[in-house]
């Protein structure tokens, strides 16, 4: 009986070391899984967090490439409207300058016209735009030809409105007084008088002299009386002519005049009276026209102006050709030496004369 009971003794010892054992695992599993399940929370919380910020910043997002779109939509019309604005403005300016063009074909005096009062002439006239600043007219009476030109100082639009400006003032000069009764030098002095009265009806008189031409140039020629009548203000014409009169040789002579060195400006009172030179032409004598666009040109390896004395001296190389020749000269020359610069407008007018009775 006792060993019955030791017996029993022993087994629920053991059952209950067992039972205490389990127990003490189970706890620890569950205290594990506890834990396991805490960390599982805290995973889907800090998850859920994540997805609900992506959430938000994708509707950010959305908002914001919406207000892109309609940003771009926006620009597009603006740009759109603006090209549709430019094209007008171009549209505009172009109707402009083939309004100019055609009213500097008809004040200008075409070469058809040119060719009816010399038969071996050359016009140069090449603005660096479209249209430009210098201008140039011819008037006969049939008996004397007025030859003027000059150059506004500016190019573009604006240059070739200034010089339509000033053939109109010629012709109303020409119309109110008769060539046979002026001298060049009375020409630049009705000019300046014209000047003075749109200075005295402008509300914003200059005193430098802006809006008067750069230089100009006018010269009456009488090839029957075998005289010329020559003023310039700060235009220079330029005679050539044979250096051995009557033989067959080909040596010339160049004799420039370069006239007052005063413009149109009033504003600091009367100035005296243009000069006139009288000059008496001989057989063969040639003259020319021109601007200081030519000589003022940049170019060359220096990057100097070209010069008066050089254009003299290509005058003289070429003088001996054919106008048409001599024009195509000058035009190679101008357009080597400028290379790569920015141009200038040019005008050079060349006149082979027909003195009769020599």
């Amino acid at each position: 009986m006792l060993i019955a009971l030791i017996i029993l003794a022993i087994a629920l010892a053991a059952t209950a070391t067992l039972y205490i054992k389990e127990r003490g695992k189970s706890d620890r599993l569950r205290r594990e899984l506890s834990a396991t399940s805490d960390d599982y929370k805290s995973d889907v919380q800090t998850l859920t967090e994540r997805i609900e910020a992506a959430e938000k910043n994708a509707t950010t997002l959305s908002r914001s490439a919406e207000t892109l779109r309609h940003t771009v939509e926006s620009r597009e019309q603006e740009s759109n409207r603006l090209r549709s604005s430019l094209e007008m403005s171009k549209m505009r300016r172009i109707d402009i300058i083939q309004s100019l063009v055609a009213l500097e074909n008809t004040m200008f005096t075409d070469a058809g016209h040119i060719k009816t009062m010399f038969s071996d002439f050359f016009l140069l006239n090449k603005p660096f735009e479209t249209v430009g600043g210098d201008f140039y007219k011819f008037i006969s009476d049939g008996e004397r030809i007025l030859a003027a030109c000059g150059n506004c100082g500016v190019s573009g639009e604006v240059g070739l409105i200034k010089g339509l400006q000033n053939v109109a003032m010629l012709e109303d000069i020409t119309r109110k007084n008769r060539l046979a009764d002026l001298q060049a030098g009375e020409i630049l002095d009705h000019l300046r008088t014209k000047y003075a009265r749109i200075a005295e009806h402008s509300d914003n008189r200059r005193s430098d002299g802006e809006d008067v031409p750069v230089n100009f140039t006018v010269c009456i020629i009488d090839q029957k009386q075998r005289t010329l009548s020559y003023a310039g203000a700060y235009g220079s014409l330029c005679l050539i002519r044979k250096a051995y009169p009557g033989t067959n040789r080909r040596e010339v002579d160049v004799h420039e005049y370069r006239g007052d060195r005063m413009n149109f400006a009033v504003s600091f009172g009367r100035r005296k009276n243009y000069t006139t030179e009288a000059i008496e032409l001989e057989k063969d004598d040639k003259i020319y026209l021109k601007t200081d666009g030519y000589a003022n040109q940049r170019g060359g390896s220096s990057n100097a102006r070209y010069g008066d004395q050089y254009l003299r001296q290509l005058l003289m190389k070429h003088a001996n050709e054919p106008m048409l020749e001599q024009k195509k000269a000058y035009e190679a020359e101008f357009d080597n030496w400028r290379g790569q610069n920015r141009g200038n407008d040019i005008l050079i007018i060349g006149l082979a004369l027909k003195v009769a009775g020599k």
